[in-house]
């Protein structure tokens, strides 16, 4: 039976609509003419006048449906081969897409000795010139532009660092390298150390109040040193002057440990959010041009979080501040003497 039906399929498809609504019609007929037989075996004849009247009745309600179904099924295939040709062409888009991706965060890992060391050499003699350790300088405005070069050169060398690092996460360049295990406690200390002219900037408070002096982390201490300085530094950039950024630990039940960075600042909506979290996304506010930036601060937080399987994850609401949740792995956290089971 199936092979009758492949059959008819073919020679239906190689008909016209009318072609094929005559075959079908005929068949309908046939069939309605074979029921009338079966109805009426006891004796019953199928009479000339009746088998008119059964070919009229099954033409007249047979042929509008075939034709509306030989249509639909026309429209079907049309609609399918333009579904086909539709993902074919996305397809190749979508490869084309990642090889321009990949060939570009290849690039911008490349790039790594060509920008940063002329940007060292800068940086240097400008240190150097600064602290006149070859000889003094008279005029004091040299003194000021040489400031002026240094300091937006580490700001360059800072941006071109970013830059590079998430361009060899995504080309799969960047490894975890100097991995060894650490106390977590003082890395987050000397983090915020770091911040704290950030915050005396911006009259943002930092408080941290992890308790957890015994935990251990095996990873890259400049990654997760770096994490926490993009975060807490995100937060105080947006704090109103008067606010505060906290830190706090807490243990999870499944052996990981979770930073939260948690501030009193503008918020974020839910796309606002989404795009915080892409290269390069920066949400237009109030503090926009407050501070400078690529950018780049929470996706290559995120990235480098990931990196040692761990995840990040924000949450906020408009003028009623963020909270971001850096969750490091069980896997890699110990307790002093023993695992974090």
């Amino acid at each position: 039976m199936r092979i009758f039906w492949v059959r008819l399929e073919r020679k239906l498809s190689r008909q016209g609509a009318i072609g094929s609504t005559a075959i079908l019609s005929a068949l309908a007929v046939v069939m309605a003419a074979l029921v009338h037989l079966v109805l009426y075996i006891d004796g019953a004849k199928l009479t000339r006048p009746a088998f008119f009247h059964i070919v009229i009745e099954t033409l007249t309600v047979a042929v509008p449906l075939i034709l509306y179904s030989r249509y639909a099924i026309a429209q079907l295939k049309k609609s399918r081969r333009q579904l086909a040709e539709m993902s074919c062409h996305l397809a190749i888009t979508v490869e084309e897409a990642e090889q321009a991706n990949r060939a570009k965060s290849t690039f911008l890992a490349n790039m790594s000795h060509e920008l940063r060391t002329p940007l060292n050499a800068i940086l240097g003699f400008s240190e150097l010139m600064k602290e006149q350790s070859l000889g003094a300088i008279e005029n004091p405005r040299y003194l000021a532009y040489i400031a002026h070069i240094h300091d937006s050169g580490q700001h360059l060398l800072g941006i071109i660092n970013d830059v590079l690092d998430l361009a060899k996460i995504e080309a799969g360049k960047m490894t975890l390298d100097n991995v060894k295990q650490f106390e977590l406690a003082p890395v987050i200390s000397s983090s915020l150390a770091m911040l704290k002219s950030l915050g005396e900037k911006f009259d943002v408070a930092v408080c941290n109040e992890i308790v957890d002096r015994d935990i251990l982390f095996t990873g890259a201490e400049r990654m997760i040193r770096q994490v926490v300085i993009n975060l807490a530094g995100n937060a105080i950039k947006f704090t109103p002057p008067g606010g505060e950024v906290t830190l706090s630990g807490r243990k999870r039940t499944d052996g990981s440990y979770d930073i939260v960075v948690r501030d009193n600042g503008i918020g974020m909506n839910e796309d606002e959010i989404a795009r915080a979290l892409m290269p390069f996304g920066q949400n237009g506010n109030r503090f926009s041009g407050h501070h400078n930036g690529t950018g780049l601060g929470l996706p290559l937080a995120k990235a480098m979080l990931e990196l040692h399987g761990g995840n990040l994850v924000l949450s906020s609401a408009p003028e009623m501040g963020t909270t971001v949740t850096m969750t490091l792995p069980g896997s890699r956290i110990y307790f002093r003497g023993r695992a974090a089971a």
